[in-house]
């Protein structure tokens, strides 16, 4: 029986899922508690944070290491001069006091407006996907299944890691296929990119044995 893989690509909306669940669990509490909880509020916020950082810039693993260094001399520096400046009375009428106040109407508020955007991001990834099968790569698109193919006789293809962060949250990467000397095709976000690397070059080292 012919092996087959499907490789989808998502939009970097997946990568704000984090941030629905937990919005989704301020909701509840909120629900409970009927108060707003200071420190659920500030988690919810450093989460909501790092998806956008995620969302909006790529680290490969040599940014990454940069960034830990300039977030570690950012964080030296605002414990020993920011802090101490915004705490002094000098600069409010009074003493300092975070109060942010989400309530049950902002967590849903911010949970139906995440879930229409997954929705939208699953549904492309739905009817716009690629597929390896009876040693041909189709390209499956729309309603009504256009579909593009190419042999997978000459087909190469190379795997990246663009961003350590997207990485370590889903195991996502690039794929980039090249069917032929002229076409070149690439999937920016295609999730656990480990498992199908090796699953497609199970696939490709089995026609390149029935070639031979």
């Amino acid at each position: 029986m012919t092996e087959k893989l499907i490789i989808r690509n998502y939009s970097k909306a997946i990568f704000l899922l984090p941030t629905l669940l937990m919005s989704i669990v301020g909701w509840v509490l909120q629900v409970i508690v009927r108060q707003p909880f200071m420190v659920f509020e500030v988690i919810w916020l450093l989460v909501l944070f790092g998806n956008l950082f995620i969302v909006c810039f790529d680290f490969s693993s040599s940014k990454f290491i940069i960034l830990m260094f300039v977030a570690l001399v950012l964080g030296v520096l605002t414990y020993f001069f920011l802090f101490p400046l915004v705490l002094k009375p000098l600069f409010f009428s009074g003493a300092f006091i975070l109060v942010l106040g989400f309530t049950s109407h902002f967590y849903i508020l911010i949970t139906g407006v995440l879930i229409f955007f997954m929705i939208l991001t699953l549904c492309s990834s739905i009817f716009n996907y690629y597929t390896i099968e009876r040693n041909e790569l189709y390209h499956r698109k729309g309603l009504f299944t256009m579909a593009e193919r190419w042999t997978l006789t000459n087909l190469r293809f190379k795997k990246e890691i663009p961003d350590i962060f997207e990485y370590m949250m889903f195991k996502a990467g690039t794929i980039s296929f090249y069917p032929t000397k002229t076409d070149v095709i690439i999937l920016p976000t295609v999730l656990r990119i480990n498992k199908k690397e090796k699953k497609l070059d199970r696939i490709l080292s089995k026609i390149q044995v029935d070639i031979t």
